[in-house]
């Protein structure tokens, strides 16, 4: 699901990001900065959005449990990445909960890519799938080899199913289980400037069994 102009005043969102302190490596696969988002970016998303979430992922506003917010920026080099890291991800392999990503940054940063696994036929990872998937990316990596790099399009392992540029102020909301990567450019310079590098809001919406 894609909402353009999602924010009133997205440069308030920039400047309160810019005034904070705790900013720490990202925890699990993202490849970089994180620190607090203020609690009003959950609160709008679920007060603006409830009924579409409803209507396009069949989930409704009492089974939303919490959502989680966070700045993130792309920090880390080629040379720094795991091999995890260099292949599409799943966020949790729940496809009821839900993940944002918020766009703070241009269409030049590098939009979100959603990917199917060749050897699988995977889009998404449930519980179900999990472990037939890892054993086909462990036999990919026999194969092709140790994966190097961002990833941005197709290659052996990947085919890419949709891509969404990123727009300055624009919503992607999608399901956690999916199979995503940001489209990082071999060229991207790693600014660490929340007003020029890639800067988004990250954020998960969980919802009750």
């Amino acid at each position: 699901m894609l909402v353009d102009d999602f924010w009133p005043e997205p440069n308030q969102l920039l400047q309160y990001a810019l005034q904070q302190g705790a900013v720490n490596p990202a925890t699990g696969l993202y490849p970089g900065l994180r620190s607090p988002a203020p609690p009003i970016f959950g609160q709008r998303v679920l007060a603006q959005l409830a009924p579409h979430i409803q209507h396009v992922f069949g989930l409704t506003a009492a089974r939303i449990q919490r959502v989680e917010s966070y700045y993130a920026m792309v920090a880390t080099p080629v040379a720094q990445l795991s091999a995890w890291q260099c292949i599409p991800h799943f966020d949790r392999p729940k496809p009821d909960d839900l993940a944002i990503v918020y766009y703070l940054c241009h269409a030049q940063q590098g939009g979100t890519s959603f990917y199917r696994h060749r050897r699988s036929g995977f889009e998404a990872i449930t519980p179900e799938r999990q472990a037939a998937y890892q054993r086909s990316l462990s036999d990919d990596f026999q194969q092709y080899g140790t994966p190097k790099g961002y990833i941005n399009g197709d290659n052996a392992m990947f085919a890419r199913i949709a891509q969404v540029p990123a727009r300055f102020n624009r919503l992607l909301l999608y399901r956690c289980s999916s199979l995503h990567s940001g489209d990082i450019a071999t060229d991207y310079p790693f600014d660490l400037d929340p007003r020029s590098g890639r800067f988004t809001i990250t954020a998960f919406i969980t919802a009750r069994d």
